[in-house]
């Protein structure tokens, strides 16, 4: 197996590592491993942009640019995913508090009706 082929077989493995971290369960709470992810595909990008993958006739400059704005565009997709997800916990956090929020004025309100 050459270079070229050794590389293409890379680039579509770190493809299916991304798709493949954000289907674990618990992804956000492995930021290890998320970053681990991100540093690789910025990796990816700087290599296909300035070194490329030889072999390809002709065409190589356009395949080095369109995998590495593919690379660019999971980026910036797993850092959405990230804010997300870390946003959603947030919020359920916070709606799970002004639950208990309002139990707490319903009791206390109970309480004051009870007195008067």
């Amino acid at each position: 197996m050459d270079i070229g082929t050794t590389l293409i077989l890379v680039v579509t493995a770190l493809l299916g590592i991304n798709h493949m971290v954000f289907r674990l369960p618990g992804w956000e709470n492995r930021t290890a491993l998320f970053w681990c992810v991100q540093f690789t595909n910025l990796t990816a990008v700087i290599l296909l942009l300035t070194i490329g993958i030889p072999g390809f006739s002709g065409a190589t400059h356009a395949i080095n640019w369109v995998l590495g704005l593919l690379f660019v565009l999971h980026i910036v997709t797993n850092n959405g995913r990230l804010v997300a997800a870390k946003t959603g916990a947030t919020e359920a956090a916070d709606s799970a508090l002004n639950e208990k929020r309002d139990q707490i004025k319903a009791a206390l309100h109970r309480g004051n009706n009870t007195e008067e």
